[in-house]
């Protein structure tokens, strides 16, 4: 009777346990993304409804800290959906990625000063407005990626992550120029690399012979670059030297090199400055969204009966 009683005790746990690692595992990628969303909610506290599932009131300070109020209004608001977007990937555990955190009111009200009740309320009717929308592809929220400017064209997932993402693909995006010049002595730049590779082979009094890019992207950033004896990734390479993008060209200046750069950051989906072009010529920020991410829908995340 012991042996029985022990065996419907434990068919009935993997009755409930295995359906629960199913749903937890798989990240809830189904096609009731929006109704799983909102039983999410319902079920974290009794005393909770669905619009607590993203605190709206978060959005602004984060916004605030991710785009300048002096864009247009239509690039803000395609910005406050990008983030409300990334709020969802974590909090259905798609993805880990770092937690975006913004100001606090405290630092808005000193950061703008005697400015600050307009500068805020531009952010909270920008969430307002959009209020409860996310990007979704295959009833799913995106990976919304995006970065302050590029080159006159986006990059693809694929030629950064090498993963074929199907909404992050290579789009225009010739309106955000944003261009730097970076000077840094050859002794300098060896010392950094030397601090990562520490097998790194390099004359620095010739170093500008010893430099070689290997590979671009369609969108003229670089992908791999040969220093000595080492080839490293592009985006690798940026990030040691600190650069602001890996869309570069190198001149010899003597004892130094002279950067080039094109863009700011990674160049992959939402471009903050064209966003920003794009919201001067009338654009609407849903227009804006479809535009940087292919064949996405934007939907509000709350289930409506």
């Amino acid at each position: 009777m012991r042996e029985f009683i022990k065996a419907i005790c434990f068919i009935g746990g993997c009755l409930f346990f295995i359906p629960f690692m199913v749903v937890y595992v798989g990240g809830y990628q189904n096609e009731n993304l929006l109704q799983e969303i909102n039983s999410v909610s319902q079920t974290q506290s009794a005393q909770k409804n669905t619009s607590d599932f993203i605190q709206e009131e978060q959005i602004i300070g984060i916004l605030a800290k991710e785009i300048p109020y002096t864009y247009e209004y239509e690039a803000i608001k395609a910005q406050a959906v990008v983030i409300r977007t990334y709020m969802a990937r974590r909090i259905l555990g798609i993805q880990n990625k770092g937690e975006l955190i913004g100001y606090s009111l405290e630092e808005m009200q000193d950061l703008w000063g005697e400015s600050f009740n307009n500068i805020y309320a531009t952010y909270q009717d920008a969430v307002k407005e959009t209020q409860n929308e996310i990007i979704l592809y295959d009833s799913e929220p995106i990976e919304a990626l995006y970065h302050r400017a590029n080159g006159g064209k986006t990059r693809s997932a694929h030629e950064i992550y090498n993963v074929e993402v199907p909404y992050l693909i290579s789009v225009m995006s010739e309106k955000n120029p944003v261009t730097k010049q970076v000077e840094m002595s050859k002794h300098e730049m060896s010392n950094k690399l030397r601090e990562v590779y520490s097998d790194l082979i390099v004359d620095e009094k010739t170093l500008e012979n010893q430099i070689q890019i290997v590979e671009k992207d369609e969108a003229e950033y670089i992908k791999s670059i040969q220093i000595g004896n080492r080839v490293i990734k592009g985006e690798e390479f940026r990030k040691i030297i600190g650069l602001p993008s890996s869309n570069f060209k190198i001149f010899n200046h003597g004892e130094t090199l002279i950067f080039d750069v094109k863009g700011a950051g990674s160049g992959v989906g939402l471009s903050q400055n064209g966003a920003n072009e794009l919201a001067k010529e009338g654009k609407k920020y849903h227009e804006i969204i479809k535009h940087y991410y292919t064949d996405i829908i934007i939907q509000n995340y709350i289930h409506k009966k």
